[in-house]
């Protein structure tokens, strides 16, 4: 069971970090209007990068506490901390329109399995 926990962090790191960095570093897209360049806007929001600086470091945490023994409490706080995007992300969609309760509903509980899994098995029967 620990190696299927190290598997999921694994995982779930190297889906979080680059995502996080691409959201929080992505820069307005810029166009040219009259010879002049301006804004297209439709960049990230205060929010959003905020969102994906705390989902890079989830991903680190999720990993690197564990390589290094130091400070291995960090790792299931991190996989608790990774289901706030994972609720808050569908659930504005929903409250968009783009997508609907069923896909919401099990879209949601896709996601959260494997958090939820790292976060049970480091605070209970395998810590590291």
């Amino acid at each position: 069971m620990d190696a299927v926990l190290w598997v999921l962090q694994g995982f779930m790191a190297f889906l979080t970090v680059p995502s996080g960095l691409m959201t929080a570093l992505r820069r307005e897209p810029r166009g040219v209007l009259h010879g002049e360049t301006v804004g297209l806007g439709g960049g990230p929001g205060p929010a959003a990068r905020l969102g994906g600086v705390l989902v890079a470091a989830c991903g680190t945490a999720l990993v690197l506490p564990g390589l290094m023994s130091r400070a291995t409490v960090l790792t299931p706080f991190a996989a608790l901390a990774l289901l706030i995007p994972v609720a808050a992300v569908p659930t504005l969609k929903l409250k968009r329109g783009d997508i609907g309760p069923f896909r919401w509903f099990f879209g949601t509980l896709f996601l959260a399995i494997p958090p939820v899994l790292v976060a049970w098995g480091r605070l209970g029967p395998y810590p590291l």
